[in-house]
């Protein structure tokens, strides 16, 4: 079977290529090891979750020592997880690579230009919020609103930090306040450029711009506060937005669904043999100037697939990292937008089911309303139904949030990386509502004894290869029980019993090394790899974006030299952009064969579903 390309890998970046590639009229295909769309940024179900930590750390029986599993058990190391599964475990959508979106940026640019927008839906992320102390949680001053209902701030404060907020969101390159002081880390930068305290400078640099240690540079870290801050607003007053069922493995099936739409052949649950570089095909027909150009005559790759009679050749490939051996490939430029750019390091992961709400309770609570909490707790235990104008606690209950434990905050915690929590509850559509369990009580109880259950995903990047190695839940232990802490209001008894998860998984997800650059010496070693993609909450999503469209220009590129036939039914020559960006002149009006823009226009039906965006 001949294609144009051949896509290995259905992780994010590889199925926005693929999408972009088959609207653009190339013939592709896609291909899985997996039975699931996603790759590393998949969205499992419980019992796939546990099959996947189970085939990653079962021992290799696989006859090549480079196949695509045995370069993942490379890449992800010291799984443990729970032995029993809970029920409605087909009811979960547990992300590989948990991520918040935001609402300005790239990754939405491409959800509604590609029409994926129609396939998806997102929930506006509820808070984001540092770790104070057990139980508690730090605010952070995200907006004018923030400031100004804060209530530990100073007055001088307030002013202080809405000086810099007003920084952030403008043009600040070249301002007298950032010259000289682009390098200068974030942290220092705050406190000597605008005299910011300890806590709103620690809660900016660590939960606004996301940053992993004291040491980030400042000009990156406010390029991304300003993009956060001017994504507050597009659909809702906070700036991110989380992803049904499991976030990005849900929007790269989306993408994979467009190019099956566009004429894409997908192939999934099929380990991929071997594949072989190019050879040109025999040539057994007359000798003339026309049959030396033939297509049949073209080196193309092979991909041999288990249980398959024939194999699938293609002029190029694109390929996911774990899917190619050591062998000439086309590299492409990693972004230089510095919102994007930056260290790729191995990340500590947890995964953990819990069946209990978490409660971000903020510090500045005053001491009135611990006391309606208790009344609260009584009304809900049946002791107070008679009085039901009892005051209620304020509901600190969250579905969907950002929790940030900044280095140093637990003693047991890292003291030079910042780790983060993302929670995902029954609103995400990535957990099933829990079981009601028998009550007596009013219809405030139903809704606290119905439990929902949700998903904690904590995220520590292993910056340091000092010290003795520890395993992921010795590294990561610490902080999910310090959220367990918030998974009640503050008005329990503190000898009550500690709060466990139903369900986890630990284990470090190691980044594949990016290729080094190739030395081209012909044009049959064409195999496009995926960059491995930032570990920040906030980036992933861009950053594989950005990545998948540079992907997509090369392969346009190198396809541009070879004549692929468009849907049009025209054989001419494609041709690309240039380094500069300018284009050749065409002797004629218009070339139906020509690629100006990653994403061509929406038909009417499209049009009419991303409108809604």
């Amino acid at each position: 079977m001949d294609f144009d390309v051949v896509v290995l890998g259905t992780g994010l970046s590889e199925s926005i290529a693929a999408a972009a590639l088959s609207k653009a009229g190339f013939k592709v295909a896609h291909v899985d090891n997996n039975q699931y769309y996603g790759g590393d940024e998949a969205s499992l179900t419980l019992d796939e979750l546990a099959k996947w930590a189970d085939s990653r750390t079962a021992e290799a029986n696989e006859k090549s020592p480079a196949s695509y599993l045995a370069n993942q058990r490379t890449r992800y190391t010291s799984i443990s997880r729970s032995t029993t599964i809970p029920p409605q475990s087909r009811q979960y959508s547990v992300p590989l690579a948990p991520s918040i979106v935001p609402s300005v940026g790239p990754h939405i640019d491409s959800l509604v230009a590609s029409g994926v927008s129609r396939y998806g839906s997102f929930k506006l992320l509820e808070k984001v919020a540092v770790y104070d102390r057990p139980g508690v949680v730090q605010s952070v001053p995200g907006s004018k609103e923030d400031v100004f209902k804060s209530k530990v701030l100073s007055l001088l404060e307030k002013r202080r930090l809405m000086r810099f907020l007003l920084f952030a969101a403008g043009e600040f390159e070249g301002k007298k306040e950032l010259e000289g002081k682009e390098h200068m880390p974030l942290l220092q930068f705050l406190r000597e450029a605008f005299s910011l305290s300890d806590k709103p400078a620690i809660a900016i640099a660590y939960a606004l711009a996301f940053c992993i240690t004291a040491d980030e540079p400042s000009l990156p870290a406010l390029t991304r506060i300003r993009q956060y801050l001017r994504s507050a607003g597009r659909y809702g007053a906070t700036p991110f937005l989380v992803g049904h069922y499991g976030g990005l493995g849900e929007t790269a099936q989306g993408f994979c669904r467009t190019s099956a739409v566009k004429g894409g052949t997908y192939i999934l649950g099929r380990r991929v043999v071997a594949v072989k570089s190019p050879s040109p095909a025999v040539d057994t027909s007359p000798h003339d100037e026309k049959a030396s150009t033939s297509p049949s005559t073209e080196p193309r790759y092979s991909v041999e697939l288990e249980d398959f009679d024939e194999p699938l050749t293609a002029k190029i490939l694109l390929a996911s990292p774990d899917y190619v051996s050591p062998v000439p490939i086309v590299d492409v430029p990693s972004s230089s937008n510095p919102v994007l750019s930056g260290s790729i390091y191995p990340v500590a992961r947890c995964i953990a089911i819990v069946d209990k709400p978490l409660w971000f309770t903020p510090s500045e609570l005053p001491d009135e309303p611990a006391a309606a909490a208790a009344e609260a707790e009584d009304a809900v235990d049946g002791e107070a139904e008679e009085t039901p104008s009892a005051p209620l606690a304020p509901n600190y209950e969250v579905d969907t949030a950002v929790l940030v434990f900044p280095p140093g905050c637990l003693a047991d915690g890292s003291v030079t990386t910042a780790a983060h929590v993302l929670v995902m509850g029954e609103g995400s559509m990535s957990a099933p509502r829990g079981k009601c369990e028998s009550s007596r009580q009013t219809k405030r109880l139903l809704s606290l004894k119905e439990r929902p259950l949700g998903i904690v995903n904590i995220s520590l990047p292993c910056t340091s290869s000092s010290g003795p190695p520890h395993s992921a839940e010795e590294l990561l232990r610490p902080y999910l029980d310090a959220t367990l802490t918030l998974a009640a209001p503050l008005s329990v008894p503190s000898d009550s019993q500690p709060i466990a998860p139903i369900f986890t998984v630990f284990y470090i997800h190691h980044s594949a090394p990016p290729h080094p650059p190739p030395a081209l010496s012909t044009a049959s070693s064409e195999i496009i790899v995926a960059h491995p993609h930032t570990s920040l909450l906030p980036e992933i999503a861009d950053a594989a974006t950005q990545h998948a469209e540079a992907m997509f220009w090369k392969a346009v590129e190198m396809l541009g030299r070879r004549s692929p036939v468009r849907e049009s039914g025209s054989t001419d020559e494609v041709e690309g952009k240039n380094e500069e960006g300018g284009e050749k002149e065409a002797e004629e009006e218009s070339d139906p064969g020509e690629i100006d823009s990653f994403w061509p226009p929406l038909d009417a039906a499209e049009v009419e579903s991303a409108d809604d965006w």
